[in-house]
């Protein structure tokens, strides 16, 4: 396997991969290392799609949202187009407000438009390293609530207002709501990061709703640099897979009336996380 960086805080595109018999070990370190790999023009079935996230640990249930591919609940889809534009066109880790966080995704695309319609990723890693001295010890000693933010949208849409109401509190209670440190530590590397997304923390614990506010602000600002980011221009058959603990992403909406499907797969647990405790004790 051929390793080639695309920049020097995120991404890899990863040659000579055996998809039908990948090395899960080498892939495993690579994503570790590059935040976010690529593999192009995979044509990976539905089955293998499965059989390569397994690979790295346990799957996830459907999502509490998104629609999956006939016959693999397992294998979210991602259809956008006209009628059915996109809502994942904003920074964000995928489900931080759950109390198990996802590891990690396998994304592959399906149907991409001729022009636009790219992902971008970017690492935490490098937002906290550029993280002014004081700005770090502040930080180190706060947290952050994190909830289920613009899935609002989705069970606040139509019906009459007490209905909507209803809707929000059951939609409240069945995504839940946790409390994360804003400086994170990875349960693999033990490199520290940033663990603050503006689509899912709501407050910062200890402070007003106004001073709670303002930092969020500078945060959204701060981690928001190219420097940090990488973007990927997809063709049919192209797999990413990125590391959900220290990355957000962006799927840029710039494509429509053409459509865009993309299959998305989520390990929930890191097997290795667990040997990687047990070796550190």
């Amino acid at each position: 396997m051929r390793i080639e960086k695309l920049t020097p805080a995120i991404g890899a595109v990863l040659h000579d991969v055996d998809i039908a018999a990948p090395d899960h070990e080498a892939l495993y370190q690579a994503l570790l290392e590059h935040l976010v790999i690529f593999i192009r023009g995979t044509e990976i079935s539905p089955r293998a799609h499965l059989g390569f996230a397994q690979g790295f640990g346990d799957l996830s249930p459907p999502h509490p949202v998104y629609p999956h591919v006939e016959g693999h609940p397992q294998i979210m889809r991602l259809a956008n187009g006209s009628g059915s534009p996109p809502d994942t066109n904003s920074w964000h880790t995928d489900l931080t407000f759950k109390a198990e966080q996802p590891f990690a995704s396998v994304l592959v695309a399906r149907t991409v438009p001729d022009c636009g319609g790219d992902t971008i990723w970017s690492s935490n890693y490098a937002a906290y390293d550029r993280l002014p001295d004081g700005m770090r010890r502040d930080l180190e000693a706060l947290e952050a609530v994190h909830d289920m933010g613009d899935f609002r949208n989705n069970f606040a849409e139509g019906g009459d207002p007490a209905d909507r109401d209803t809707s929000l509190i059951e939609g409240m209670a069945r995504m839940g709501q946790v409390v994360k440190p804003l400086i994170g530590a990875h349960p693999v590397t033990g490199a520290k990061f940033l663990n603050y997304n503006v689509a899912f923390v709501s407050h910062i614990l200890g402070l007003t709703t106004e001073a709670s506010n303002a930092l969020k602000t500078w945060l959204t600002g701060h981690m928001n640099q190219p420097e940090d980011q990488v973007r990927w221009r997809w063709r049919p058959g192209d797999l990413a897979m990125w590391d959900n603990r220290v990355t957000m992403h962006y799927a840029v909406a710039d494509y429509l009336p053409a459509p865009r499907e993309m299959h998305r797969i989520t390990v929930i647990r890191d097997r290795r996380e667990g040997s990687a405790a047990r070796a550190a004790e």
